[in-house]
């Protein structure tokens, strides 16, 4: 939906909630947004910063956003369950991030879906998602956390994210993307915070009946709740500006068109509704839209853009996040014996050793996603430099590892083709 400017517009919302077939409400994150601006007014002074960041990031890349390095971004899902049935099995967890990362890469399996009039701006948003390794401590998880509590339905106050009132509470929003599953009641699927919110409450809330792929209910039973409300979290609009189909506001995107409002079922393409009468109509097969998980299956170049304003912007602490590592606290002798260069590298790249550096070592390297690709032990390392080579590795940040009896520490080193 291209966007209108507006001088010192105000809108009362009164409720953007939208109530679908089996009582069930696609999303929540408009209204939490007003419940939000309602106990702090401040927020909208953040809200606006980061809208007014992502408008001139879009200026500056009118052809689009192309990042030089893939995001990784860790995830701790907090499971807060009440009864069997809601702690769900870690193999729809796993599935859900496997949702993720297609959806986010375009590698989605209906992703030839798109028609043909918008092939050119689907957008590959090179956004990854992977379960946390490490616990804000340093300690291992496995992105799970689990909480069995008494309370057995939750609302969208938030209490759910907080232990002392029998949820979870937030790791490091810093660092960590919180996902938290849950029995939503009223029928709401999920909702979100959007960035320069309260960090103790920042991340996403899921209905457990909507998370995963297998054992999930129809018709929101690919994952694609996820999809949609982490777009909200990296500071994404729904489609249609949620302006009541007065065809006014926008969801601040450029490549979009114009819509009326939200779209439910399977629409069929071409759709025309009263802000785009004409083919090829509006854009409901987006993730930001309300239909069937099995009728949405892109974004576009313009939400690729905002969303890495985001990025770049009030969540840039997400990208240098070593979470979905396994690894433990460096200790600061060590970890200021060593230095690496250059980074960025085609491949080739060299550590530097310093006074009061190790005999004996292990060294590793990890992409971003935890897969360990290098490890090697060496013995009374009698040089001060060791070259390594990371060519024929795909293009993205690396995690370099050194390991002794002393401790361990860590670099990044960014590989580009």
């Amino acid at each position: 939906m291209k966007k209108i400017l507006l001088s010192h517009l105000t809108i009362l919302l009164l409720s953007t909630t939208s109530i679908v077939a089996q009582n069930t409400v696609r999303c929540s994150s408009e209204d939490y947004k007003q419940q939000q601006l309602a106990l702090n007014p401040g927020l909208q002074a953040a809200y606006d910063a980061n809208n007014q960041f992502a408008d001139q990031f879009a200026q500056n890349h009118p052809n689009g956003y192309q990042s030089r390095s893939v995001v990784v971004i860790p995830v701790v899902f907090h499971v807060v369950y009440g009864t069997n049935p809601q702690n769900i099995p870690d193999s729809r967890l796993l599935a859900q991030i496997d949702v993720l990362n297609h959806d986010y890469r375009r590698t989605n399996t209906d992703a030839n879906l798109v028609p043909s009039q918008w092939q050119a701006i689907a957008a590959d948003c090179e956004i990854e998602f992977c379960l946390a390794k490490h616990d804000p401590s340093g300690n291992w998880t496995d992105g799970i956390e689990r909480t069995s509590s008494t309370t057995t339905s939750w609302t969208t106050d938030d209490h759910v994210k907080s232990t002392s009132t029998g949820g979870a509470n937030v790791w490091d929003h810093s660092k960590y993307l919180n996902i938290w599953v849950c029995n939503l009641s009223g029928g709401v699927l999920g909702y979100a915070t959007l960035p320069g919110g309260n960090a103790s409450v920042d991340g996403v809330v899921l209905a457990y009946q909507y998370v995963g792929v297998a054992g999930t209910l129809a018709p929101y039973n690919l994952g694609r709740t996820a999809t949609h409300e982490i777009g909200h979290w990296l500071n994404m609009t729904h489609i249609w500006g949620d302006d009541f189909g007065t065809c006014i506001l926008s969801d601040n995107v450029s490549d979009t068109p114009n819509q009326a409002g939200e779209n439910y079922g399977c629409p069929t393409f071409p759709h025309i509704d009263a802000c785009t009468g004409t083919s090829p109509g509006v854009m409901f097969m987006n993730y930001m839209d309300y239909v069937d998980d099995a009728c949405m299956y892109m974004f576009t170049s313009g939400q690729k853009t905002r969303m890495w304003a985001t990025l770049n912007g009030s969540r840039l602490s997400i990208q240098t996040s070593d979470a979905c590592l396994v690894t433990g606290i460096a200790t600061s002798t060590l970890q200021n014996v060593f230095g690496i260069s250059p980074s960025p590298t085609e491949g080739n790249f060299k550590i530097t050793f310093g006074n009061g550096s190790p005999q004996h070592f292990d060294i590793a390297i990890y992409s971003m996603l935890g897969e360990q690709i290098f490890n090697q032990h060496y013995d009374a390392l009698n040089e001060s430099e060791l070259f390594l080579d990371l060519e024929g590795n795909p293009s993205g940040i690396y995690m370099i590892e050194i390991r002794s009896a002393t401790g361990i520490a860590t670099r990044k080193i960014v590989l580009e083709n």
